[in-house]
């Protein structure tokens, strides 16, 4: 997944961003810390017809975000059959 960081966030710039995901129970995990970048790619395995929640916070030196803005819903994709 990919995400634009924001233009201004307390005057202080990005450090880091956190991804976190819920698996449907609503309690999210966190997957990875650290990224610098604004892209991350999982190798979870998804479950097909399954929907899943994503958060992506920023960290600046006043500490993470606090936005709900910033969670999206996906559901994983069936595979297709063979022709």
């Amino acid at each position: 997944m990919t995400w634009t960081a924001p233009t201004v966030i307390g005057g202080s710039p990005i450090i880091e961003y956190r991804i976190s995901w819920d698996q449907g129970i609503n309690n999210y995990i966190l997957l990875e810390y650290g990224i610098t970048g604004t892209s991350y790619t999982t190798t979870a395995a998804l479950v097909a017809n399954t929907v899943y929640k994503f958060k992506v916070e920023s960290r600046n030196a006043f500490g993470f975000s606090l936005t709900t803005s910033n969670e999206v819903s996906i559901r994983a994709a069936a595979v297709p059959s063979a022709p």
